[in-house]
């Protein structure tokens, strides 16, 4: 059975063992500063638990969330441009697609429209009432805590009973603000400045374009959305 541990009841002294349970634990449902997630550290376990409790294709990427942007881009060790990009956008609700860092094992990497190796990397700016994953000492590699086209969950009791039935650490932050994170391909960034948003969402595109600029070749907003 699922421990249930609400975030705003952890003292300070006991947060240490909060994270560590975190980090250990097969499956955790967890909360973002957009919806809740379902995932743990980037382990072969955690992602076949992943596989199996949403009942997903096992070749369908998931992404990575960091604690902090400075835990990202220590583990990426991203390029001039691209790291301009994760300053301008992160912390907040966006999910940025790059490419799959070398030394990384799991999750396995997604596919980039010319055949590279991708990555789904977020760092939430994480609310008050779940700041204290910021001290988390490792990524989360994470779906959402919803089944393939449900309303995504924005807070605990909106995920499916049996995802939580699923996870051995259920943590519990209240309600969220949601919508999901808007997606954005950056994975042809570095090179030419292209990019596109792969999924609307928490972040509007307007405020996309104002930290990126115009996609490459593109007139405006609307034709940098691409496919």
């Amino acid at each position: 059975m699922a421990t249930l541990i609400r975030l705003a009841d952890v003292t300070p002294a006991g947060r240490a063992g909060v994270l560590a349970r975190v980090l250990d634990a097969r499956l955790v449902c967890f909360p973002t500063d957009t919806v809740y997630g379902l995932g743990g550290a980037p382990r072969r376990d955690v992602v076949d638990a992943i596989v199996a409790a949403k009942g997903r294709p096992a070749d369908k990427p998931l992404q990575v969330i960091f604690p902090t942007v400075a835990a990202l881009v220590g583990a990426t060790a991203p390029p001039p441009r691209t790291m301009g990009a994760l300053g301008r956008l992160l912390p907040g609700g966006v999910t940025l697609v790059i490419p799959y860092p070398s030394g990384l094992r799991w999750p396995p990497p997604g596919q980039g429209r010319d055949g590279r190796p991708t990555l789904g990397v977020r760092v939430p700016a994480w609310p008050a009432t779940a700041e204290l994953l910021a001290g988390l000492a490792g990524p989360l590699v994470a779906s959402s805590a919803n089944q393939s086209g449900a309303p995504a969950a924005r807070s605990l009791d909106e995920v499916p009973a049996e995802l939580r039935a699923a996870c051995d650490l259920l943590l519990d932050a209240g309600p969220l603000g949601g919508p999901a994170s808007t997606v954005v391909d950056l994975s042809e960034y570095e090179e030419s400045g292209a990019w596109r948003i792969l999924r609307a969402g928490a972040v509007p595109e307007e405020a996309v374009v104002a930290a990126l600029g115009p996609a490459a070749g593109a007139a405006g907003p609307r034709a940098a959305r691409g496919g």
